[in-house]
């Protein structure tokens, strides 16, 4: 974590409140109008516990940044099967990864592609290297092996078809939890992504 924020126990369940309070609010308004009245109400917290951990709503909104980065790199570090050296099996698993994300923390990945162009990738970098250097390219790269790939396959297009369609899969089941209230359904979700994996496997695999 940021030295700035240090101090902030982010096990916590009052702190927790305030994270997933602020990420609603933030990705369901335009910072400006982001309140914070809002966040302390959904929170159950006062005022005055959410300015003795955050200066402003700016030094709120940076920390989540920085908070939603670390999480996701500490996810993605601690449960990936880095044995795992088929690029699909691995996609699978940050599907799912992605997933249960979201169940804890609903409004973080919407925060992000919402806020995507206040992210520099200076800043990107620098939240994620603190935590656990090249991580993300580790994930795409690391001991994979594509030898079993069709001669005639861009490696790269294929990489990019799968992630994006996986991402496809993690998107529309969120769109229901959002309509419906509940959390999303884990093993639908495998079942779908094993679909196109298989699917994928069959024509871009020998």
């Amino acid at each position: 974590m940021d030295e700035k924020y240090e101090h902030i126990d982010t096990n916590n369940e009052k702190v927790l409140r305030i994270v997933n309070a602020s990420f609603e609010v933030f990705a369901k308004n335009e910072l400006e109008k982001a309140s914070t009245n809002v966040i302390v109400k959904k929170a159950e917290v006062s005022r005055g516990l959410l300015y003795h951990y955050f200066e402003n709503k700016e030094d709120l909104f940076e920390f989540l940044i920085c908070f939603s980065t670390k999480f996701m790199v500490d996810d993605i570090g601690n449960k990936l099967d880095w044995e795992e050296k088929d690029f699909f099996n691995r996609m699978r698993q940050a599907a799912i990864i992605k997933c249960e994300l979201m169940n804890v923390y609903p409004y973080m990945i919407e925060f992000l592609e919402k806020y995507k162009h206040r992210i520099t990738r200076d800043k990107l970098k620098k939240y994620t290297e603190e935590v656990s250097p090249g991580i993300m390219e580790k994930a795409y790269t690391y001991n994979l092996d594509f030898s079993g790939v069709k001669e005639d396959v861009d490696i790269e297009k294929m990489k990019k078809i799968i992630i994006a369609t996986l991402a496809e899969i993690i998107r529309e089941h969120w769109e229901l939890r959002k309509n419906t209230g509940k959390e999303m359904d884990r093993s639908k979700i495998e079942k779908e992504c094993d679909s196109y994996v298989s699917f994928f496997r069959k024509h871009f695999y020998k």
